[in-house]
């Protein structure tokens, strides 16, 4: 079963590896051995109470079983602090947490669908899927896609990945779900095709009406802004079809798309 548990993480190694991403290694034996795709972890950027928070991550990969990979992108002050973390150093980790992605069955062809910085935990997936993943890559140019290290490594990991710009400056020009949606339409046995995602909500609403008309199941990661991680704070909802909401922390982060209020969530996200 996942842990939960507080754990002291050695860094063992920390690098960037372009566009304002980077690399970040942890020793957590037991939260390695548990960790499953599409979880995430708390992080202390500082042994300081500032910042007061921890910051949640995406799992990217498992590393012999002992250790956890992190991808991530510089966007504010804790995520800059982070850069200043060496090897040798350790920081507090609550995790994995949440629910991961349902595990592909041996007859299921994944097919992920990655937009902006969605990418790490479906590279957690894609480790774990093996070589007859489809991966559709989405950004507006080519300098606003992954680091060509990550996209190699999704290229050994993968049997086809996909890449589509808006400006046309790397792969097909047009979306990622541009370019799903015509792989869907030309393809002509979809029986065994599940849809795996995770990326901005405009995105993950249209993947999800894409699997919708192909008749095809979707798991979607939500992101969202999380301050506990735990879903004490309820900081995190997503609206449901059902009615109500749903904590990305708790209940999420990755839900079936079909439980969505998609409607609901764009105004969600519009008043945050």
């Amino acid at each position: 079963m996942p842990s939960n548990r507080l754990h002291r993480a050695l860094i063992v190694s920390h690098k960037p590896v372009g566009r304002g991403y980077y690399r970040l290694v942890l020793k957590a034996p037991e939260a390695a051995r548990s960790a499953l795709p599409g979880q995430f972890v708390m992080l202390r950027v500082s042994d300081t109470l500032d910042p007061l928070l921890a910051r949640p991550f995406g799992i990217s990969a498992v590393i012999s079983r002992s250790s956890l990979e992190i991808l991530y992108r510089v966007v504010g002050k804790g995520t800059t602090m982070l850069t200043t973390a060496k090897a040798g150093q350790s920081l507090s980790l609550l995790g994995p947490l949440g629910k991961g992605f349902p595990r592909p069955e041996k007859k299921t062809v994944p097919v992920l669908v990655a937009g902006g910085s969605g990418f790490p935990p479906l590279h957690f997936l894609a480790q774990r899927a093996g070589s007859r993943t489809h991966l559709f890559l989405g950004a507006r140019n080519k300098e606003c896609l992954p680091p060509a290290d990550i996209v190699r490594s999704f290229k050994e990991l993968a049997d086809k990945v996909h890449i589509a710009t808006d400006d046309g400056s790397a792969g097909q020009q047009g979306t990622s779900t541009d370019i799903l949606d015509a792989f869907l339409t030309k393809t002509e046995r979809r029986e065994h095709l599940v849809l795996y995602a995770c990326g901005p909500h405009a995105m993950l609403a249209a993947v999800s009406k894409i699997a919708a008309e192909h008749a095809i199941p979707c798991y979607v990661s939500m992101e969202e802004r999380m301050a506990c991680g735990l879903g004490a704070c309820m900081g995190c909802s997503v609206p449901m079809k059902a009615g109500g909401y749903k904590r990305a922390c708790k209940e999420g982060p990755v839900f079936d798309s079909r439980e969505i209020d998609w409607s609901e969530q764009v105004l969600l996200k519009l008043k945050r």
